[in-house]
């Protein structure tokens, strides 16, 4: 089905774009490093790289576009609002599929617009799922859609509650990936549940091993948001403008980001909740672990350049005792 297609090459356009920036100094500077690890001269570089003043000139002032990162807090609104959207869409194709006499059902009505523009297009409709089929497809969508609904909710709540406001910038780049990727995740979760031509019911402890694993992810990722929070607080109250602290405790005992590591198990939770055979949802998986592996890196070599001696050898990157 085309509309598979298109968001799995949302991901892979952006692991692509994400692998291609990392790779150019100076781009890397500009358009991956935010917060901390973002330089305030992250657009020198581009001068001496382009020939022509004029592409110079206007990169610089691409390069200069930032937003506050305090707007992650849109990223969880929107996730949260189309998470539910489409969370309801998939109760109600429980529903209508329940129903005596049901029919077999296409898709849900979210997934309706995509199989009428199948017809325009001249391609063939996508099959029917049978109504004993149906159950078993959508509620492994809202096992996964729950659990993306919890995580984003859980991330609002810290970025409007929790999380002390920071003056630091981010790409408007950055900010757009951001958009397009909470947009687009709630179908991703969906699209194979609902538009592969076949699908094995998910075993019982398969979903139970998923619903395991996101727990913990979740409980450990904000246990070391809550250290990053208390850090920063303790930098305010006292006015330290400029210092930093090494958060210790939990995870990062192990891995200087274990948020990020946290962060990748929960869309490994999404994917095995689906049983391991939703390949738009490995795109979704491999884009998270991509993206977040940079900024690990980033934040690995800026830790590594302000503490110096102090930073502890064997602390790792990402995975535990590994790298």
């Amino acid at each position: 089905m085309i509309v598979v297609v298109l968001i799995q090459s949302v991901y892979v356009l952006l692991t692509a774009i994400a692998f291609a920036f990392e790779l150019v100094p100076w781009t890397r500077d500009a358009f991956v490093k935010y917060g901390r690890t973002r330089s305030t001269r992250t657009t020198a570089a581009a001068q001496g790289t382009v020939g022509a003043p004029l592409i110079a000139t206007a990169l610089e002032q691409f390069a200069a576009m930032t937003v506050p990162k305090n707007l992650f807090s849109q990223f969880y609104w929107t996730g949260a609002v189309v998470g539910s959207l489409v969370l309801l869409d998939a109760v109600l194709w429980i529903w209508r599929s329940c129903r005596p006499g049901a029919q077999d059902l296409t898709c849900t009505h979210m997934f309706a617009a995509a199989v009428q523009l199948e017809s325009w297009i001249g391609r063939d409709p996508p099959d029917t799922v049978p109504a004993a089929e149906t159950s078993t497809r959508a509620l492994a969508a809202v096992v996964g859609l729950s659990m993306y609904c919890i995580h984003v909710a859980t991330r609002l709540k810290e970025c409007v509650f929790d999380q002390p406001t920071t003056d630091a910038r981010m790409h408007v780049g950055q900010y757009a990936v951001g958009m397009v990727f909470y947009i687009a995740t709630p179908f991703a979760i969906v699209a194979d549940a609902y538009c592969a031509r076949s699908w094995q019911p998910v075993s019982l402890w398969m979903v139970a091993a998923a619903v395991a694993l996101f727990a913990f992810a979740s409980l450990h990722q904000w246990r070391c948001h809550r250290i990053l929070f208390q850090l920063r607080r303790i930098k305010l109250q006292h006015g330290t403008a400029g210092s930093y602290a090494l958060p210790s405790g939990d995870l990062f005992e192990y891995v200087s980001s274990p948020h990020y590591l946290c962060e990748i198990l929960v869309y490994v939770s999404l994917w095995m909740a689906a049983g391991f055979q939703a390949p738009t949802l490995l795109c979704v998986v491999i884009w998270t672990a991509v993206n977040l592996s940079i900024t690990a890196h980033e934040s690995q070599v800026w830790y590594r350049r302000t503490f110096g001696d102090l930073f502890p050898q064997n602390r790792r990157m990402l995975l535990p005792f590994i790298w």
